[in-house]
């Protein structure tokens, strides 16, 4: 049998450090032969000299423009086929996605885990501390239990709940008191996560390719708000305050400048799987954006 390839997801809001961290891997890795899949090289501007044939990392390392949408709507598709098609090259034994900045990682993840291939290694999101301290009052904009589905503080709150690593970055942006807020709304949205304070993406990659952590039941299961809908179920709380605004998968129409996500807050929680996650509280979310590209 064929070893399965390990997969690494960037998923973060415009700006937080994505191309960065992708930069910064594809700059310092050792030994892997790295194929790399994003949305739009011209969106996301990925280190040309890093995929140019004069570049030393050119025989490792592979990009996969997916030029036609978003990975996390209409090209899921297409992104599994994609990996699928460059596991059977043969020439790599890694592989990179780094996800639209308005891009959900739980449906992603949900469709590469159809692929036999290869598996989920880790799924990282990158948060912006600069803009968390002063765009989302430390971070406490993202607990609000009024928040609109269109609200991009429901996209962050997605970005930082489906993740197993998560990365602070721009740390030297704020201040310790500001920091200390906005670790303590990550570890109320995600208490699992393994959470990296970073300047400028640089990390350990150790902690970042090869760590076969990922677990979806174990993600999506750990999320702030799934602790809080199993606490009101024990305790007989009223289901949708414990919820509050969260959560979706994905049921989009797309076209590039425009992404339509729908949210509702049903109990039935589907997966693009050949085989089914079971759930004690099963959902089905859908959520609406709509957010222009520059």
């Amino acid at each position: 049998m064929a070893k399965k390839i390990p997969i690494t997801l960037l998923a973060g809001y415009l700006g937080a450090g994505k191309t960065t961290l992708l930069n910064y891997i594809l700059n310092n890795q050792k030994g892997y032969k790295v194929a790399v899949i994003v949305n739009d090289i011209g969106e996301v501007n990925v280190d040309a000299t890093l995929i140019s044939k004069e570049a030393n990392i050119t025989d490792t390392s592979s990009l996969v423009p997916l030029t036609n949408g978003c990975i996390c709507c209409t090209l899921k598709t297409d992104l599994v086929q994609q990996i699928e098609n460059l596991i059977a090259t043969g020439k790599f034994d890694y592989i990179l996605i780094e996800a639209s900045g308005v891009c959900e990682p739980m449906p992603i993840a949900s469709a590469i885990e159809q692929i036999e291939s290869g598996y989920i290694d880790n799924v990282v999101s990158v948060v912006d501390a600069m803009r968390m301290a002063t765009e989302f009052d430390q971070g406490n904009a993202l607990l609000k239990k009024d928040m609109g589905e269109e609200d991009i503080e429901s996209l962050l709150v997605q970005q930082i709940e489906f993740c197993n690593t998560l990365i602070i970055n721009k740390v030297d942006l704020v201040n310790e008191d500001q920091l200390g807020k906005i670790r303590a709304v990550v570890k109320k949205l995600q208490p699992n996560a393994r959470v990296i304070e970073t300047t400028k993406c640089a990390v350990d990659l150790s902690q970042i390719l090869g760590t076969k952590e990922f677990d979806f039941e174990k993600v999506y299961e750990s999320a702030g708000w799934v602790a809080e809908l199993n606490k009101a179920d024990a305790e007989g709380y009223d289901e949708d305050e414990a919820r509050g605004h969260h959560h979706h998968d994905d049921d989009d129409d797309d076209d590039h400048d425009e992404h339509e996500h729908h949210h509702d807050h049903d109990h039935e929680h589907e997966h693009d799987h050949e085989h089914e996650h079971e759930h004690d509280h099963e959902h089905e979310h859908h959520h609406e954006h709509e957010h222009d590209h520059d």
